[in-house]
């Protein structure tokens, strides 16, 4: 817009310079005169009129001289042509007339020879009888009728045009300038998209300047680039997760299948002759089969939990006999490893029922996974707490171990996806490293959070929260039966 007002300015700023020079040299012209282009051609009546009045008798020669002063020859030439043809006197140049013929045939026309007009005028007598022809010969040329004013008429020509000279002139300084300024910006996101089309998203183009859609559009590509940048780093990221998935998966099974190809082997070879050992070998191979197969239904459950459309089937669900229920499980694997577990449940709403909306089975499955975590890392004669602290507004269950705790390692990747563990905290190896992964994914479908850490007097802890609001949290309310 700011280009197209300066054009506007400097091409009426320049015509109006024009305009005036124009102006000033008329004014200053000798003769203070210039003739527009029909100039002579107003004379011709004039002319006609004085030949009407004289008759016959301007054949004569010796009217040659008055006859001049009615006729202006410095724009019109004439002839004075008689019956047979003949120019009697008048200008010498060419005759129109080629023979006696023509003087009838011409007479009250008009024709036009090399951008001059010719006009064939009657001379009569008294008694209105033909007695010759007057032939005029004109221009309708500003330049013709002005020999000697040339600057004069270029300038009022150039006045004419030069509105339409000076914006076409200016229009293409202005476009110059504006595309040399526009150019490296152009530059930057046409390059830009060619090494998006490489797959280089390593550049930024934002900050491109030259103007105001200019700027706007180069902070659209950018953010465009950002979009596609994340859009990569996402599928780069699942490429890799996938390649460590199956990495892990190959891991996880060949110890369980190297042992039951290893005693089904020695079956094979020494199983008739060491019959005391057939139980020992097969309750190795189940055990094994067992644990490849666990693997496996993680697996399967863990590639369903990831997907957007997986939905919980929540259910009204009395929190107080679910977790007691839980609790009495917890109890037999914590006698079996010789540890204590503690059971303190704080319920704001006093001795009333609390039924909130869950998913019982996935619910317990996230306690299993915790739990079980708790009970691989913690010795003989520890403790496990597993606290329940119901509020108004939400839920929070915390397990405590006096185990070795958390490495930093741990710290910062125990909720990825195959994390196995820092294999220093205990000797037991082999799981799949899908619990807390899976108790992460499965606390958010809920709508709650997880977190863990180290206790200061020694020991790991792992806290998760719920809310148990309905108002707070109307997607469980919807998904009632």
């Amino acid at each position: 817009m700011s280009a197209f007002a300066l054009v506007l300015f400097f091409s009426l700023l320049c015509s109006a310079l024009v305009w005036g020079s124009t102006l000033y040299i008329s004014i200053n012209q000798t003769d203070k005169s210039i003739f527009p282009a029909n100039y002579y051609e107003q004379k011709i009546p004039r002319i006609l009129n004085y030949v009407d009045k004289q008759k016959d008798t301007l054949l004569s020669p010796h009217m040659q001289e008055a006859l001049e002063r009615v006729i202006p020859t410095k724009g019109i030439q004439y002839q004075i042509i008689n019956l047979k043809g003949q120019i009697v006197y008048g200008w010498k140049g060419q005759s129109f007339v080629k023979n006696p013929e023509d003087v009838p045939s011409k007479l009250n026309t008009i024709e036009k020879q090399g951008g001059k007009y010719i006009k064939f005028y009657p001379i009569l007598n008294s008694q209105k009888q033909l007695k010759g022809m007057l032939v005029l010969r004109y221009s309708l040329s500003v330049s013709s009728n002005n020999p000697g004013k040339w600057l004069l008429v270029v300038l009022i020509l150039s006045s004419l045009i030069a509105p339409f000279l000076f914006i076409v002139l200016f229009a293409f300084i202005f476009a110059r300038r504006l595309g040399k300024r526009l150019e490296p910006s152009i530059a930057r996101i046409i390059g830009g998209a060619r090494r998006i089309q490489q797959n280089d998203l390593n550049f930024s183009v934002a900050g491109a300047c030259g103007s105001k859609e200019l700027t706007e559009l180069a902070d659209a590509f950018e953010e465009m680039r950002k979009a596609l940048e994340q859009s990569l780093m996402r599928e780069w990221n699942l490429e890799q997760e996938r390649r460590d998935m199956i990495a892990a998966i190959a891991h996880d099974l060949r110890t369980p299948l190297t042992i039951i190809q290893g005693h089904a082997d020695n079956l094979i070879e020494s199983g008739a002759r060491h019959p005391e050992r057939l139980e020992k070998y097969l309750l190795t191979i189940r055990n094994n089969t067992q644990r490849a197969d666990k693997l496996l239904t993680e697996l399967l459950f863990l590639n369903k939990i990831d997907t957007p459309d997986y939905v919980l089937c929540f259910a009204p669900t009395d929190l107080l006999a679910f977790c007691e229920r839980k609790k009495e499980e917890y109890e037999l694997l914590c006698r079996e490893k010789g540890i204590t577990l503690r059971f303190p449940y704080e319920n704001w709403h006093r001795n009333q029922e609390l039924q909130l909306l869950l998913d019982a089975a996935r619910l317990e499955q996230v306690f299993d996974n915790v739990i079980t975590n708790s009970l691989r890392f913690t010795p003989a004669e520890g403790v496990i707490e597993w606290a329940i602290h119901a509020e108004e507004n939400e839920i929070t269950f915390e397990m405590k171990d006096t185990g070795p705790g958390f490495s930093d390692l741990d710290l910062r990747r125990m909720f990825d996806k195959f994390y196995s563990g820092d294999t220093s905290r205990s000797q037991e190896t082999g799981h799949s490293g899908l619990g807390l992964y899976t108790a992460k994914v499965l606390a958010q479908k809920h709508g709650g959070t997880i977190a863990a850490g180290n206790r200061s007097e020694g020991g790991a802890w792992v806290r998760i929260t719920m809310p148990c609001d309905l108002a707070t949290f109307p997607v469980l309310a919807r998904t009632l039966p």
